[in-house]
């Protein structure tokens, strides 16, 4: 399918529709609270592909690191293969933003089968991935008429941990008053975005002529930013069609800094504060004084190489981080001659039968 949107567009989009999220959070949630309510509920497995994956990934560090709560992102194919030891005690989201996915179709279908609960999380109504959850949770961001998702992965993230939330204020695993002041929080890194986007502009303009004729980018990054490094990695590849690898800062000290040659680029997705924190600064120091060309979103506490007013919330603050980084590959597909909304392999799912209503795709 050929898209006829402007990604662009949607990215500028975002703030406004995370705050409507927010305020609608009980509509949004309303059937799948209808679910779990007053359920003895042990863990939670997120289960989906590609962005969707990828939103999982942050929901669950969420999940265990604020709520308590045993919470899995796992590939559909994964989860598939290891259904029969889901507990019983478990509840099972299965994400598709278009609902198409034939992969997370099949492990819902397997799961349900067992009495597990099972949630369908959807960008769209009465679409295939509905008919196979006993309830659903509708990402109400609209149609992305664009060939990449932005809005829909950070709709997605913010849906998935509001979903937590309620879960964890229902089972008792935090208080109202606490689930009261992570939602003002997270309103807060929302009502920054429109000056995150404004002071990106710039640094993503000029970034994005930098970049443009990179065969070899290499992300880097945190653990408690590993959903933001999937993505990143996952949409630079899609837009732009150069091969981009992406590590932990950890994983990339032990053995792919041998990979680093006088062609690579380096682009630092830098955490609020921790220790990694310290090893990307010292690492960035490191390839400075190799003249190796690099670039950074979010550099706290070293001379700014990008002037955008983060909120830098240590829990929360992966909704608007994703925004430069979204604006940035939108901008290097551009100038790199790319229209991101023609698929390169129009034939690719029709042969592999990965998708259903592939008009729709």
């Amino acid at each position: 399918m050929i898209y006829q949107g402007d990604a662009l567009y949607y990215i500028y989009e975002t703030p406004a529709i995370l705050q409507h999220i927010l305020e609608n959070e009980q509509s949004v949630l309303a059937e799948a609270k209808a679910l779990v309510n007053k359920t003895e509920i042990t863990e939670v497995y997120i289960t989906g592909s590609g962005s969707s994956y990828n939103a999982a990934v942050a929901a669950a560090l969420t999940a265990k690191k604020l709520l308590g709560i045993r919470a899995t992102a796992v590939y559909p194919v994964t989860l598939l293969e290891e259904c029969d030891f889901v507990s019983d005690k478990a509840v099972v989201l299965g994400i598709s933003q278009q609902g198409t996915s034939m992969a997370v179709i099949h492990t819902m279908d397997a799961i349900r089968s067992r009495g597990i609960p099972v949630i369908s999380v959807t960008g769209e109504y009465e679409t295939e991935i509905t008919k196979h959850g006993d309830a659903n949770i509708y990402i109400e961001c609209g149609y992305e008429d664009a060939g990449a998702t932005t809005k829909g992965y950070t709709s997605t993230v913010l849906t998935l941990m509001l979903f937590l939330i309620m879960l964890g204020e229902d089972n008792g695993k935090i208080s109202f008053l606490k689930g009261y002041d992570y939602r003002k929080r997270i309103e807060a890194v929302i009502q920054n975005m429109n000056r995150v986007l404004e002071d990106s502009k710039t640094w993503c303009n000029l970034t994005a002529e930098k970049i443009k004729d990179c065969d070899d980018l290499i992300i880097i990054s945190s653990s408690n930013l590993k959903s933001l490094l999937l993505e990143s990695v996952l949409k630079f590849s899609e837009t732009c069609r150069f091969p981009v690898r992406g590590y932990e800062v950890d994983e990339f000290m032990h053995g792919m800094y041998n990979a680093v040659t006088e062609r690579t680029n380096l682009l630092y997705l830098f955490p609020a504060s921790g220790n990694e924190l310290e090893r990307m600064e010292k690492l960035f120091e490191y390839y400075e004084q190799k003249e190796t060309i690099q670039y950074a979103i979010n550099m706290p506490n070293m001379q700014k190489k990008s002037l955008i007013g983060f909120l830098n919330d240590l829990d929360f603050s992966i909704l608007e981080y994703n925004l430069p980084q979204q604006m940035l590959f939108v901008l290097t597909s551009r100038v790199r001659g790319i229209n991101l909304n023609i698929p390169k392999d129009p034939e690719f799912h029709k042969y592999m039968k990965s998708k259903l209503e592939l008009d729709k795709e």
